[in-house]
């Protein structure tokens, strides 16, 4: 079976994480030419990439084709079978259970997530406190072990290196921004709260506050405005919202956050949008559709 242009250079393996003892598979893809040049390249993990990373692919593809934004090596991460993406998913993505001041139901709310996550609990036989809290070992799988393999195979720019996530995705993309140690440095974060930070927000935000990276930090935060004719999701997001808003004010110097609405999106549907915009302002060239088109044209006829 041939596959189209963009899909050749994409492989496979699935690796178990010497953190946590969990099988992931990853996929790896590299932009067409990456073999006639020898320039390092950004590198941006895809959270959910068995959902989000044909996606991204085709995003990254087309921009750096046309001259829009740069190229970069993409890497997609997802529970590998027989594993419960589901369920682990929550455990990697969250760095703490949430509180039971954010876990009530908001008046009006059609539905609650955590009320969903204390029935698939008591369906798989594990506390709710067990599906939270795995953030550390997750990180210390894409940092410590992927990141490393990926670095010994393919040329990786050091300072470029990112994670892209949605919903509980995007979780864990803040809570790796706000970690003490870490790899990366953009982030593009879809539809996110601060529910499973909240126990330890204060302390952690405060930390984040009082230092400095040696690289710029760079954000790009995105929500389906539709989102919001649920109180559960207004207030999810919202509360996410509201950190982005003082995290800014907080390190003016050396972080850079851009939020953006996107209108009749929801949560299902937004995360398409929201990581073509985050890619575009995080690696972008600054030239548009038409003068790259224009560019290419003079090239051509010269």
């Amino acid at each position: 079976m041939r596959l189209p242009q963009n899909l050749q250079s994409l492989t496979h393996e699935t690796i178990k994480a010497d953190s946590n003892g969990i099988d992931y598979d990853v996929w790896t893809w590299v932009p067409p030419g990456y073999e006639q040049n020898d320039h390092a390249y950004p590198l941006l993990f895809v959270l959910d990439g068995d959902m989000f990373l044909p996606a991204a692919i085709d995003t990254v593809a087309l921009m750096s084709s046309i001259g829009e934004a740069r190229e970069a090596i993409l890497a997609g991460v997802t529970t590998a079978p027989p594993g419960n993406h589901g369920i682990q998913r929550t455990i990697d993505y969250s760095a703490v259970a949430p509180t039971a001041e954010t876990r009530a139901t908001p008046e009006g709310a059609a539905f609650n997530f955590w009320l969903l996550y204390e029935q698939m609990a008591e369906a798989t036989g594990v506390g709710f406190e067990a599906l939270f809290g795995g953030t550390d070992e997750f990180h210390s799988f894409l940092a410590d072990q992927l990141l490393p393999k990926i670095n010994a195979s393919y040329r990786i720019d050091a300072d470029e290196i990112g994670v892209a996530g949605h919903s509980s995705g995007g979780d864990f993309a803040v809570d790796t921004l706000l970690r003490h140690e870490t790899p990366f440095s953009r982030f593009i974060v879809g539809s996110f709260g601060t529910d499973v930070l909240e126990a330890t927000l204060a302390e952690r935000e405060a930390a984040f506050a009082n230092r400095f990276s040696d690289k710029p930090l760079k954000v790009f935060c995105g929500y389906g405005v539709a989102e919001h004719t649920d109180p559960f999701l207004k207030a999810y997001i919202e509360r996410g919202m509201a950190l982005m808003e003082r995290l800014q004010v907080a390190r003016p110097d050396d972080l850079s956050i851009i939020v953006r609405g996107y209108e009749g999106e929801t949560h299902g549907s937004v995360f398409p949008h929201i990581f073509s915009s985050g890619y575009r302002e995080l690696w972008g060239t600054g030239v548009s559709f038409v003068e790259a088109v224009s560019l290419a044209a003079g090239e051509v006829t010269t």
